[in-house]
């Protein structure tokens, strides 16, 4: 007992700020290799080396002589065999490794949460730039506190996660869901539904320009606290509306503004009004 007490004794008196440092950096290193391996065959060979080092620690504390040399052999022969075999996942990893920037090196150290708002935000508006450059229409409605159920019937339902490559295969010309509304709900970040049908706004003070698309995106924030975002095929304008009235123009920043309000900063009213949707009604009435 006296000797395990001198034994934590001796590494508390020589353990320093250095050593923390040091202890730091090594986990930092080791849980960046297991992140860049994660998922590849390299995992599965850790996983073995693993074992061969636990082994070989194993037997030389409990005398088993020739276990422990035949494993420690392994072990030398083996690292070279490693080399030669795992060459191009090597390669990989240390070009990887070379090319990784601060924004990169901070990816590898968090994971990245692809339920969470702002990879929501990005997401879409990657979507809207993108179908906004090639004139490709959209119609994204955010549900919000007012549920959409009998909007979501009359598409098809998904129930999806939310990514850019999925919403830009939706609205491509002559695919089976591109004509209609796809449906995101604000809570669970998900794709309700696509290929739904909206009700047009009768307001008859919109332009005769606004086309069928805007008109349903304009319908169906008219009748509940959604947002809607549009991008015209015909020139490639970012429009939303909110509260029944259209923005126009408002291009890649105004919609990442917009989404970043509703997603992310977006905090609880009475009544299920958010802070914005108010202003947005209070400016139609001046």
């Amino acid at each position: 007992m006296s000797q395990i007490t001198s034994f934590f004794n001796q590494i508390f008196q020589s353990f320093t700020i250095l050593s923390a440092i040091d202890i730091l950096i090594m986990t930092f290193i080791i849980y960046a290799i297991i992140r860049l391996i994660k998922g590849t065959q390299a995992e599965q060979v850790a996983k073995g080396i693993i074992i061969i080092l636990v082994i070989t620690q194993v037997s030389d504390w409990i005398g088993l002589v020739t276990v422990n040399f035949v494993f420690k052999n392994i072990i030398t022969v083996g690292l070279l065999a490693l080399l030669i075999m795992f060459q191009p996942e090597l390669r990989k990893m240390l070009e990887t490794i070379g090319k990784t920037n601060v924004k990169h090196l901070k990816d590898i150290f968090m994971e990245k949460d692809l339920d969470s708002p702002s990879v929501a935000v990005d997401q879409i508006v990657e979507s809207v730039s993108a179908l906004s450059k090639t004139k490709t229409g959209l119609l994204v409605v955010i549900e919000r506190q007012v549920p959409l159920d009998d909007v979501v019937e009359t598409g098809v339902k998904l129930d999806s996660l939310l990514s850019t490559e999925l919403l830009n295969n939706i609205f491509q010309y002559a695919t089976p869901l591109h004509d209609g509304a796809v449906i995101i709900n604000s809570e669970t970040l998900r794709i309700r539904a696509a290929a739904c049908l909206l009700p047009l706004s009768q307001n008859k003070n919109l332009s005769t320009s606004i086309g069928t698309r805007h008109r349903a995106g304009i319908g169906i924030s008219e009748h509940s606290d959604c947002v809607s975002l549009m991008v015209s095929e015909e020139n490639g304008v970012i429009s939303y509306a909110i509260g029944g009235k259209l923005s126009r123009f408002v291009g890649e920043r105004g919609i990442r503004r917009i989404l970043t309000e509703i997603l992310i900063k977006e905090p609880s009213h009475k009544n299920g009004k958010s802070k914005i949707l108010r202003r947005k009604n209070s400016d139609g009435k001046k």
